[in-house]
């Protein structure tokens, strides 16, 4: 009996759609990589830019449920529900925050260089390197706009 293979059609991804799966997979796994402490202050950043309704539509919910039964308010997270988020989690929160606010995904990037204890790791190093590219890529197209945009009044 001959095998049958199936094909896989694969969508076309938009143009940066794949960076930005890129950067939330990165971001998975660095969050499984520090303690449950830096994994806190990571998704409170993470968190930052969505409100509670944006959080219900995430991950079915789960973030904020987590955000209404946090410690205090200052403490939004809980020390062990933080770490106690599956990767696959994280990796879908980031990608709906990048949808809303990629500027604050970029943001990381001063907290990946100040942790001493994300210094040895390679998926850190990788995920610096891409929002690294990312901000200059941003920066090189706003001085590119402003260049090509005339004062009002000059034909």
């Amino acid at each position: 009996m001959p095998i049958q293979q199936t094909e896989q059609k694969t969508t076309p991804l938009a143009p940066g759609q794949d960076q930005k799966l890129e950067v939330a997979e990165l971001i998975g796994v660095v969050y499984t990589e520090i303690p449950p402490v830096e994994q806190r202050h990571l998704l409170s950043q993470i968190l930052k830019p969505l409100g509670l309704l944006s959080l219900a539509a995430v991950a079915n919910g789960v973030f904020a449920r987590l955000w209404l039964r946090g410690d205090s308010q200052h403490e939004h997270l809980r020390l062990d529900d933080a770490h106690n988020l599956p990767p696959s989690d994280i990796v879908t929160l980031v990608h709906f925050v990048q949808q809303v606010s990629a500027e604050t995904i970029e943001g990381l990037a001063s907290t990946l260089c100040t942790s001493p204890t994300l210094v040895g790791s390679a998926a850190a190093a990788m995920l610096l390197r891409v929002l690294m590219r990312r901000i200059q890529e941003r920066s090189e197209r706003h001085r590119e706009g402003r260049r090509g945009a005339r004062p009002a009044g000059a034909h």
